[in-house]
């Protein structure tokens, strides 16, 4: 593919939310993007459970509000907790004990709703662009576990880009990898700053000459503000300063600030950390992170527009 011109839509972190996905698929038509990206954290973080209980009914609690649900306002339910970013889960109160019970059992539930959701996403993705010219790119992110990179990689119509280099055109490539380094929570995919450093040097290496690159890597680099999260106590709380504001710290990677300052991709694309929306300035490389609403169902991205291997226009969305 050749192009002068390129609109790229950028989106990251939707943690589980089906409504920002599909937003997300929505935005290459309502923006009118040749490419759109998805740069990481894919999958939820808490399952909800709903209770069979006599009469055709059932009830769940979510988002500290009881729910008494028929079999006709249990799907609308249902989808409500999924928008949210959660894992709707029918069961019974036996049944949910037990899995309470067993770490192993709830782990394997886990996984297996986390698939169910991306064969979702991603049969409603094929279902949107099948025959449509638009590049799409959904990667896990340090959040998401392994499980989930064979249903992306399956698909034949969006593309997972983790540690790969794919060719966006005729001039412009793209190098991706969905680590972070190591967070207070030991996520699937944290690994260390010189682990990180190797893999984004094994990618350039098979780069060769180019002029025109992106950095789609999930977590920002180290001190640019869009890093800027809450420091945490010994407790995991968030510190508090004079005059009870959150104190926030740089958390980004020190091995992406680097192979940013050294290799001065074009853009660089990033996620992770939800608080730190805006841009930055590193050489002649412009770095995004969109920010994340997931959970009020607000889809954050930006568009960027590229002419003729410069950075024309940016607009971070909001919807």
């Amino acid at each position: 593919m050749r192009a002068s011109k390129l609109r790229i839509f950028f989106a990251s972190d939707l943690h589980g939310s089906e409504v920002c996905f599909k937003k997300f698929i929505n935005a290459a038509e309502f923006y009118k993007a040749n490419v759109i990206i998805l740069g990481g954290d894919l999958t939820g973080k808490f399952i909800v459970p709903i209770f069979e209980v006599e009469g055709g009914r059932y009830r769940a609690k979510f988002a500290n509000e009881d729910y008494s649900l028929t079999n006709a306002t249990l799907e609308k339910f249902m989808q409500k907790v999924r928008d949210s970013g959660c894992y709707p889960y029918l069961t019974t109160k036996e049944e949910w004990e037990d899995l309470v019970s067993e770490e192993s059992k709830m782990n394997s539930l886990f996984i297996d709703l986390m698939k169910d959701s991306i064969k979702r996403w991603v049969e409603y993705a094929e279902t949107k662009l099948r025959g449509k010219e638009i590049q799409c790119y959904i990667m896990p992110g340090n959040d998401d576990h392994y499980a989930i990179d064979e249903i992306l990689n399956a698909s034949e119509i969006i593309k997972n880009p983790h540690e790969k280099v794919v060719n966006i055109t005729d001039n412009l490539k793209m190098i991706s990898l969905g680590y972070s380094n190591l967070t207070p929570w030991r996520c699937p995919r944290d690994i260390t700053e010189e682990e990180l450093e190797q893999k984004i040097e094994g990618l350039m290496r098979r780069i060769g000459d180019v002029d025109e690159l992106i950095f789609n890597i999930h977590v920002p680099p180290y001190g640019s503000g869009i890093d800027s999260a809450p420091e945490l106590d010994e407790n995991m709380r968030p510190k508090l300063g004079p005059g009870g504001q959150i104190m926030m710290t740089p958390a980004g990677s020190t091995a992406v600030r680097k192979a940013i300052e050294k290799y001065q991709p074009l853009i660089g694309l990033h996620g992770h950390i939800h608080e730190a929306k805006g841009f930055a300035k590193i050489g002649r490389t412009l770095c995004f992170n969109p920010g994340s609403e997931y959970q009020e169902g607000i889809l954050r991205g930006v568009l960027i527009q590229i002419d003729k291997g410069k950075v024309r226009d940016f607009i971070f969305t909001s919807g």
